[in-house]
């Protein structure tokens, strides 16, 4: 995993630290004022940009003082691509991993700030407080007051390289807008590997979405390696709950068996694809595309590649030349049955209209090198997050026809 933290980082050297971690973040400020982030010298650079309904968003960033270190903001948006009063916390050495890399408001005050430590605000974005948790986070979804977290709770020593170490999988759930958390016993056992939520730059598993309050997926990578008599599989696993968690039901993806990588996205129709990718070199990542008509009990495989668990080296090979294989995976919205957008790390979007069997470019999105690394449809209208391939200078591109055309909007902090 090392060596994957490693092509990224040469992909954007002016990209800021990969987060991730083993275990619980606990910083040594709990709660910052938003007024520090005043002082002079300050560089944002935006990392992640949460959009939980039409016209709202989230930013998150990571701030570099000219003196004294760095730390994250999270800001609301107030006009289109301009976010105002940013909260700074989770102060951090410049050039370490940063604490938090993912940020989701619930639209009712309640915002989190997540993977791998978790700082929560319940005053609508002004001031955000640390809290320790048994594991790392993966992810946190808000469906207004309910709000589900799910962790990696990785034994004591397990390092971000380690991917052979299993890490149990426990779902948390509140109905209090995240001011009270209580464990599920519900899920059925699973684990991941110590390593495999390690973010990049646009380069990461999903783990978890709601399509309602009581309706729930989550999506499980292969256990590469694994230990005997750990519980893993060797496949893509996905959980389904239509009952807010009350019971799962599970279906298993083979083709992603060699994946280290795979997301998750769910129709507004109930259809569900699966990309999964093998691991990234220079630019390159093979992947194959899944789809359930029937949420999530059986699969079909729509694109698959032959290279998928072997060496991306082979010129000869069908996916060298595949539009889906150029870049790496990190975002994938399922937005109609037979309409779906793809991105990641040095990956325009793209785009499919034949239910993942084939992939072009979108143009406008990210192209020449750029990057998308988050993205939501609300019926025709949608927003993908991304840049043009500096990562000081991030974009929101939105579209109003379902994708046909986009419009671009520079993202900043209001002086």
């Amino acid at each position: 995993m090392l060596l994957v933290l490693t092509l990224v980082a040469a992909a954007c050297s002016s990209s800021p630290p990969a987060s991730g971690s083993a275990g619980a973040v606990k910083s040594t400020t709990s709660t910052i004022a938003a007024s520090s982030s005043s002082a002079k010298g300050i560089r944002y650079f935006p990392i992640w940009v949460d959009f939980p309904g039409p016209g709202q968003a989230w930013g998150l960033f990571w701030e570099k003082y000219s003196t004294q270190g760095c730390a994250m903001a999270v800001a609301g948006q107030g006009k289109p691509g301009v976010f105002v009063l940013p909260a700074v916390f989770g102060n951090f050495t410049c050039g370490s991993n940063m604490p938090v890399d993912e940020v989701v408001g619930d639209g009712l005050g309640d915002v989190f700030a997540y993977g791998p430590g978790l700082f929560v605000s319940h005053d609508a974005g002004k001031t955000f407080t640390s809290v320790a948790q048994p594991g790392a986070v993966l992810a946190v979804s808000a469906v207004g007051s309910s709000v589900w977290m799910l962790e990696a709770v990785c034994p004591a020593g397990a390092g971000q390289s380690v991917t052979a170490v299993p890490c149990p999988l426990e779902l948390f759930t509140s109905s209090d807008g995240g001011k009270t958390f209580a464990k599920d016993s519900h899920l059925p056992a699973a684990v991941v590997a110590a390593g495999t939520f390690l973010h990049g730059s646009g380069l990461g598993n999903n783990w978890l979405q709601r399509t309602d309050a009581n309706a729930a997926y989550i999506f499980v990578p292969p256990f590469r390696a694994a230990p005997a008599g750990v519980g893993a599989s060797n496949a893509e696993v996905v959980y389904r709950s239509n009952d807010g968690g009350a019971s799962w039901m599970q279906s298993s993806i083979g083709g992603c068996a060699n994946a280290f990588y795979a997301q998750g996205s769910v129709s507004p129709q109930g259809q569900v694809m699966v990309v999964c990718a093998d691991q990234p070199s220079a630019g390159y990542q093979p992947k194959s595309v899944f789809v359930s008509p029937d949420g999530g009990a059986h699969w079909q495989a729509r694109f698959s590649c032959p290279q998928l668990g072997a060496s991306s080296s082979s010129s000869s090979s069908s996916c060298a030349s595949a539009p889906l294989n150029n870049g790496y995976l990190g975002l994938a919205e399922y937005v109609s049955p037979t309409t779906a957008f793809v991105g990641g790390g040095r990956s325009s979007l793209l785009v499919s209209n034949d239910a993942g069997a084939s992939w072009q470019p979108v143009p406008g999105v990210a192209a020449n090198g750029g990057d998308t690394y988050t993205g939501a449809f609300f019926g025709q209208l949608g927003y993908v997050f991304g840049d043009q391939g500096s990562v000081a200078q991030g974009y929101i591109w939105t579209t109003t026809d379902s994708g046909v055309t986009w419009s671009t909007t520079p993202v900043r902090i209001a002086s």
